[in-house]
């Protein structure tokens, strides 16, 4: 058996050709497992004279069972292998006994230890605990093999975790009879994934086989593989997995055999695995690990800057390495320098000496298949945290069903990240990867149609979605046609606030983002239908910041229509804000520009919101004058919604006016037309403003059920400001009537809905009428 010498085999141990041959395939082992079309690039230059070697060439060169050698070749193969001169020259003598003698049989030995255990390995105690579990659980597995798939996105430790697992396992005396490890290059770019034939025929030798008794095919050499491991406790690692497929005959039968898989690829497949998902190390283990390789003393004199080196590596362990590894070969930084340096230097700042973290995910993105490349990358540069299927669909221009395979897939190799059902997101270091390679690899022509389409269906969907929330709304319509992109479908007010709550961050950083490549339609629009949701549940201040930067981007586009819609908008939110002057300001450039350009609805539409300005600034009168107004509109449109605004607002200066008697005639036939146009949200608007009316006349039972329809109206609608304000008169009509205790159960979970949505003048409002029924 041929010894080995720094962990090259020794051909001086080989006693035939079988065995010289079989040395020789453990050298290529020993290399890496270059594959033979890299090997033969390498071999040509090196024959005298030089010449082109094909990889059947190679490839026959280390096919056991051959009669003779070609030894200048078996020289230029050792040398490509990296074997310097001087042990080159021991090979070539070997090559030519063993050629000249011509004996068969006996065995050899590669690979019979694990690769050395990690001396910075940190963290990671309960999924080492849970593997550790693995081998000792009861049940089935006792009489079975127990495999472990380790899986994980790039660099984030899977190896050090198989292999730190396999010695605690084996210093605690389990699978003392054999250990095994093979790397299966499963993303390697330059050799290409190991052939598990391969692997088997180098693990049979190892195991003692002859190698003249080695089969040629894999089957038989897998059989025999189980039939060498039966039971002996055993423990392997496949590190670096392609897929299922490949580990799958590399599988002992014995229960006495632990199997440790690691991929960056899901294994989900492979029959009989514990799947063991691999996240990046939490903020104290991230510390820990810095700390363990540059020195504790040098992190914890500034554990604020060394946090912030742990955010910028996403607590990934190579990363983190890489950096520690840097800070401390440079004794005069401090992690304060260290953070600066990675501020500065993005991904290209994650190398120290040969390592770097970029040819790591080069490897898993050049593994995809086109379609996930390009998604991938185009997710680098969408402006927003994470992604929906229909949102991914509009950015690469193609269905939902494809983005969601897509997406799935890099769930798969671990590229993406699904937190949540239905939402993806990057890693911040591969988000950062993906937005540097797309700087290089993708051409303008691939890149400005797919923020487009993205930036568009953002604004479509916003306003679909605010419509939905307020069909009254009454949005311009677009300048142009809507992208094809599918867009999410909302069948009540509960899908579009679901959606507008979740989709919030992306939606302000879609408009960000339009602004700043001028797509000027999407810049107003998306901030715009944002604001909805924050009118509805009375958030005033978000509301008015959003219709700001709406405001400031139309003006860009010259559309008076828009900019008119959005003076209105913006004057009903100063009137809840209370600055009145503003509020008059922007009301009347809004009823200009509606009567400039002839649009009756729309000035209608203003007419109303001054009505209300005019009563809440004690102007009853002027706004009864502008209500007849919006009303003659309305019916000369037969706009039936617009008509009921109208009568709205006329009721409301009636109240002012001490009218109450015709505010309520006017509310009843408000709520006769909501009705009959199943107005939903409005109709329980209309109903807590009947309520209202009816308190105003000390009619305190008709106004509690009022206030019980809109409060069904509203849970039906989703609409929880609705339920509030629908609770909260309730609570008053209940007080009319000298039942505090009911009025304080109302009260109580109105405060909780107004607190839940930071309404806080409402909220102030039930939390006054609380204490003032206390006893």
């Amino acid at each position: 058996m041929g010894e080995q010498r720094g962990g090259m085999p020794d051909p001086g141990g080989a006693a035939d050709l079988a065995e010289f041959v079989g040395l020789l395939g453990d050298l290529r082992a020993w290399a890496g497992m270059p594959s033979y079309r890299s090997l033969a690039k390498r071999v040509g230059p090196l024959m005298r004279p030089a010449r082109v070697v094909s990889p059947s060439t190679l490839a026959d060169v280390f096919r056991t069972g051959r009669r003779r050698l070609d030894i200048d070749l078996v020289t230029a193969v050792v040398r490509a292998l990296g074997v310097g001169e001087g042990e080159a020259g021991r090979w070539r003598e070997s090559g030519i006994r063993v050629h000249r003698e011509a004996k068969t049989g006996g065995p050899i030995g590669v690979l019979r230890q694990l690769p050395a255990d990690l001396a910075v390995f940190t963290g990671r105690e309960k999924e080492l605990g849970d593997l550790i579990a693995a081998t000792a659980r009861p049940g089935p597995r006792a009489t079975t093999v127990v495999i472990s798939a380790i899986e994980g996105m790039g660099g984030v430790g899977k190896t050090q975790l198989a292999v730190h697992a396999a010695h605690c396992l084996v210093r605690s005396g389990h699978f003392t009879d054999v250990q095994l490890y093979v790397n299966l290059h499963g993303f390697d770019s330059e050799q290409g994934p190991a052939d598990p034939s391969e692997v088997l025929a180098v693990f049979l030798r190892q195991l003692g086989v002859p190698a003249a008794r080695v089969p040629s095919g894999p089957g038989e050499r897998a059989a025999m593989f189980r039939d060498q491991m039966q039971d002996r406790a055993s423990v392997l690692i496949l590190d670096n997995a392609v897929d299922e497929e490949q580990v799958r005959d590399l599988i002992p039968a014995s229960s006495g055999c632990l199997v440790l898989v690691t991929s960056r690829r899901s294994l989900a497949g492979l029959d009989g695995a514990e799947i063991h998902r691999l996240d990046v190390l939490s903020d104290a283990e991230a510390l820990d690990l810095l700390a363990a390789v540059a020195g504790g003393e040098r992190i914890s004199t500034d554990r604020v800057a060394a946090a912030g080196v742990a955010r910028a590596c996403g607590n990934l362990p190579l990363a983190l390495t890489i950096a520690a590894a840097r800070l401390k070969a440079r004794p005069s930084w401090t992690a304060s320098d260290l953070l600066e340096h990675l501020s500065r230097g993005g991904l290209d700042a994650m190398t120290v000496g040969r390592r770097s973290l970029r040819p790591v995910f080069d490897l898993s993105f050049d593994a995809l298949p086109r379609r996930a490349r390009l998604l991938f990358l185009l997710l680098g540069i969408q402006p927003g945290a994470d992604v929906t299927t229909e949102a991914a669909a509009a950015l690469a221009g193609v269905t939902s069903r494809a983005a969601r395979s897509t997406l799935e897939a890099l769930c798969d190799e671990y590229l993406l990240l699904q937190r949540s059902p239905g939402r993806f997101e990057l890693h911040d270091i591969l988000r950062a990867y993906a937005l540097e390679t797309a700087a290089d690899r993708l051409s303008t022509a691939e890149r400005a149609p797919a923020v487009d389409r993205l930036l568009t269906w953002y604004a479509r969907t916003a306003e679909d979605a605010a419509t939905t929330l307020l069909p009254s709304l009454g949005m311009p319509s677009p300048a142009r046609s809507a992208p094809r992109a599918p867009a999410t479908q909302f069948t009540d007010r509960s899908d579009a606030v679901a959606w507008l709550e979740a989709e919030h961050a992306n939606l302000l950083a879609a408009s960000a983002a339009a602004t700043a490549a001028g797509h000027l339609e999407a810049a107003w629009r998306i901030p715009a239908a944002a604001s909805v949701l924050r009118a509805v549940n009375q958030n005033w201040p978000e509301c008015e910041a959003l219709l700001t930067d709406a405001l400031s981007g139309v003006r860009r586009t010259g559309d008076l229509a828009a900019q008119a819609w959005l003076q209105n908008r913006l004057g009903a939110t100063a009137t809840e804000l209370g600055r009145t002057k503003e509020a008059e300001e922007m009301f009347n450039a809004a009823l200009a520009a509606r009567r400039l350009l002839g649009d009756r609805d729309g000035e209608a539409a203003v007419l109303n919101n001054l009505v209300i300005f005019y009563g809440r600034t004690d102007r009853p009168r002027l706004g009864l004058e502008h209500a007849v107004l919006a009303l003659e509109l309305a019916r000369r449109e037969g706009n039936t919604d617009r008509e009921a605004s109208a009568l709205n607002a006329m009721a409301a200066c009636l109240s002012g006016l001490g009218r109450n008697a015709e505010a309520l005639e006017l509310m009843l036939q408000v709520v006769a037309i909501r009705e009959a146009r199943g107005d939903g949200y409005r109709l329980g608007l209309a109903y807590v403003l009947t309520g209202s009316r009816h308190r105003d006349l000390g009619q305190f039972e008709a106004a509690q059920g009022c206030g019980v329809k809109a409060r069904e109206i509203a849970r039906r609608s989703g609409d929880r400001f609705g339920e509030g304000e629908a609770l909260l008169g309730q609570a008053k009509a209940l007080l009319g009537q000298g039942r505090p205790a009911l009025a304080r159960n109302c009260l109580q979970e109105a405060a909780g809905i107004f607190d839940e949505l930071e309404a806080e003048r409402y909220l102030a409002e039930a939390r006054q009428l609380l204490a003032d029924t206390e006893v």
